[in-house]
């Protein structure tokens, strides 16, 4: 498939097709089309934008949709990704973490603005060769430690942020644990960030995600760490091509007292990676300057959406809630306490509102945690939205269809 053709349309214009074609062998006397069985549209992150609109665009096919942790708002600057970030840390009882953590950049940042000490941060964090990168890339490299933050919080796999955390927030002779506002105060960031660099699982987390070999951990006969952003995996590739033509969400610096994020992290920088991931389409004039995140929201209404028989949910600090029906964030337009609001009151069949929309916060939670097993606040929404289906189904039968098959079977 030509990359160009990797579209928020195509992609939407899939699903009704593949709805009108649907059967299967072992069931071959039943119609399990839109026509005659109600089809439910589940998804999380970007298919869950693909749900929410599939039930607005073609609503005629998709009965209903349950659209999870969905950044329906397309946005060039999506800083405030880190926003979120801070909110969790602060949340989940790092605010101290996240402090030094503040400090640590700023300490890097001015380190990074003389050619001398650039070079000697860069080794000290990531070994001999690390001082060939720019201070962007290396700076990326840095942003690794929230990698797993969306899907997992402060845990999962090894190299977590509670790992992290608790190894600079504890004094490694001492084991005296620092107050509510770090050890920046009393210690100086320069002393948060060598002790950043000194963590064990960071640059084996960083040579994870940016495959690459730095201090020769992989591989000691040949050691490297260039420090760039390209992808390699085809869902990398697909995903960059969607957001670096359409979708924005250039995740960088918050800059202010919670950011989290090198100043050399920036919009320009977001783009220049966009420019070198697809440089061939650069030059076919086929890579928009800019991604076209205005004419997509003008096409799809972003938060503007009112879709019937749709349940919205997110993670309280998720941070693609930033652009979701459920933000909070004042660049909204009509959040509440004066306009938008969301609400777990179940809507009649059909109905949909101007100022409400049918969502539940996973309160402590991140990234699409309705989908994991043991959340109780995601077996919370998940039970929210069966009610509402049961609600809903008798008005799809009551159109004249001739589906009778119990939403269990689904």
């Amino acid at each position: 498939m030509e990359i160009q053709l990797l579209t928020t349309r195509q992609a939407l214009e899939d699903i009704p097709y593949f709805a009108q074609n649907f059967s299967r062998p072992k069931y071959a006397g039943l119609d399990l089309t839109p026509s005659s069985t109600p089809w439910v549209l589940v998804g999380g992150s970007y298919a869950g934008i693909r749900a929410a609109f599939a039930r607005i665009e073609y609503p005629d096919v998709i009965f209903a949709a349950y659209s999870s942790s969905a950044p329906v708002q397309a946005r060039l600057n999506m800083s405030m990704y880190y926003d979120q970030v801070y909110r969790g840390l602060v949340g989940h009882g790092f605010e101290n973490c996240a402090k030094d953590i503040h400090a640590a950049l700023g300490y890097i940042d001015q380190q990074l603005s003389e050619n001398h000490t650039a070079a000697e941060i860069k080794r000290l964090f990531f070994g001999p060769g690390a001082e060939n990168n720019s201070n962007e890339g290396f700076t990326a490299a840095l942003a690794t430690i929230y990698n797993y933050f969306q899907s997992y919080g402060l845990d999962g796999p090894k190299g977590t942020l509670r790992e992290l955390c608790k190894h600079l927030e504890v004094d490694p002779i001492t084991q005296e644990a620092a107050g509510p506002d770090g050890f920046t105060p009393v210690r100086g960031s320069k002393y948060v960030a060598e002790r950043w660099a000194v963590w064990p699982a960071f640059t084996p987390l960083v040579n994870k995600f940016m495959e690459t070999n730095c201090r020769g951990l992989n591989d000691p006969a040949k050691p490297s760490c260039k420090l760039d952003m390209t992808y390699y995996d085809p869902d990398s590739i697909s995903w960059s091509w969607q957001t670096c033509t359409e979708w924005g969400f250039y995740q960088s610096n918050n800059v202010g007292p919670h950011s989290l994020l090198s100043r050399y992290q920036t919009l320009e920088y977001q783009q220049e990676v966009c420019n070198n991931q697809f440089a061939q389409a650069v030059v076919n004039g086929m890579l928009p300057s800019r991604p076209q995140t205005d004419m997509l929201n003008e096409e799809y209404r972003g938060w503007n959406i009112r879709p019937s028989n749709t349940f919205f949910t997110g993670g309280e600090f998720d941070p693609w809630r930033t652009l979701s029906m459920l933000t909070t964030e004042d660049i909204a337009p009509g959040v509440a306490p004066d306009g938008l609001t969301f609400s777990t009151e179940i809507p009649k069949c059909g109905e949909t509102s101007e100022d409400k929309v049918f969502g539940y916060l996973l309160k402590g939670s991140e990234h699409c945690y309705d989908f994991q097993s043991l959340s109780t606040e995601g077996k919370a929404a998940r039970d929210l939205f069966m009610d509402a289906l049961t609600k809903w189904l008798p008005c799809f039968k009551s159109q004249g269809f001739r589906g009778e098959r119990d939403i269990g079977g689904n």
